[in-house]
């Protein structure tokens, strides 16, 4: 089994404004999917050259959506049993697409199935604005009973990370203080990072005995009154209701939900897709409770004329279109003050 990650995001904003009613993923997903039947190009590129390009994959009860990175240089080998290398087997105009699925739920609240290489939840917001014009600003959901998680939660890990350049005892307290000031006398450049972790071996006593000390720790980060200055710092263990496991984000107090899949499935197209709708849909309904409890509702319903039809090329060839468009006005109403009414301009 492969573990995979669900982050779950909401979408505060859209075009600057903030947003109070429904974000209109169903005519997002219908527009994606109406422009792959017609042969559509989808592709965008960002700003830093990375090529994006998005699919539907469902729409009920929840869009979903694919966002895949594509790749076509800098690409991995293959290898045969005795370990010879060779490039990756791929047809003339073929591409390597690295994928994370995208189901837009209740309340503007995005389910983000990731892997270790797909795109980020970020990637969607540029797909979005570069393809259709919209601008979506997206915010981690905060979990607002994270005293009841930390609560429920049999810790395994505790890790945290900060600059070289702010290592200094001041920032906790006890055999930390002397812990971050000797690391400040070894590193001054760079990430400094600690992981403790329980570990698989040892008698039933030791293991407790370690999950105690690090509730400890875990305690003395949430009270010290400098934890601004760290880059990371999780938490993470088995829900001990629910069996799963969480990894509690200390800083932004949000959660990511862990699951187990299975790597044959991934690696195949069709039941991949089928697969990670299945994970996001059962996300939804897991979660909906807590979603319900924990964010604002939203009144009205979407307003699918802010999606355009998708053209060719995203919003660069929209605005030529357009721009296109003003010129043959232009040439219209020229022709017709001369007299020219009655004959259709067409353009081919």
């Amino acid at each position: 089994m492969a573990r995979r990650s669900v982050q779950f995001w909401r979408i505060e904003q859209l075009n600057g404004d903030e947003l109070s009613r429904p974000f209109p993923a169903r005519r997002v997903a219908e527009v994606l999917k109406n422009a792959q039947d017609v042969g559509t190009d989808r592709h965008f590129t960002s700003v830093d050259g990375t090529v994006l390009l998005a699919q539907a994959a469902s729409l009920a009860p929840h869009p979903v959506l694919l966002l895949d990175r594509v790749r076509d240089t800098n690409l991995p080998s293959v290898g045969d049993v005795l370990g010879r290398r060779k490039p990756l087997p791929l047809a003339p105009g073929d591409h390597l697409l690295e994928t994370t699925y995208f189901a837009f739920l209740k309340r503007n609240v995005i389910a983000v199935l990731t892997s270790g290489n797909g795109p980020r939840a970020s990637r969607m917001a540029e797909y979005l604005e570069g393809m259709l014009g919209l601008e979506p600003n997206l915010v981690p959901v905060v979990r607002e009973d994270i005293e009841e998680i930390l609560g429920r939660l049999e810790v395994s890990r505790f890790e945290f990370a900060l600059p070289a350049e702010r290592l200094s005892g001041k920032l906790m307290e006890g055999e930390w203080a002397d812990v971050l000031d000797s690391a400040s006398r070894l590193v001054n450049e760079g990430t400094f990072r600690i992981s403790l972790s329980v570990g698989r071996s040892g008698r039933a006593e030791d293991k407790q005995r370690i999950r105690d000390r690090i509730q400890q720790l875990i305690d003395l980060f949430r009270r010290a009154g400098s934890v601004e200055h760290f880059d990371y710092v999780v938490a993470e263990g088995k829900d001990s209701l629910t069996g799963d496991r969480e990894v509690v984000d200390l800083l932004k107090e949000r959660f990511i939900s862990h699951i187990e899949v299975d790597p044959d499935v991934f690696n195949d197209p069709q039941k991949s897709v089928a697969e990670a709708i299945a994970i996001l849909n059962k996300q939804a309904r897991d979660n909906e409770a807590f979603f319900a409890r924990t964010l604002p509702d939203l009144k009205g319903t979407a307003d699918a004329g802010l999606v355009p039809d998708l053209v060719s090329g995203g919003m660069a060839a929209m605005h030529a279109a357009l721009v296109d468009a003003a010129a043959d006005v232009e040439v219209a109403d020229v022709e017709e003050e001369a007299g020219g009414a009655g004959h259709e301009l067409v353009r081919g």
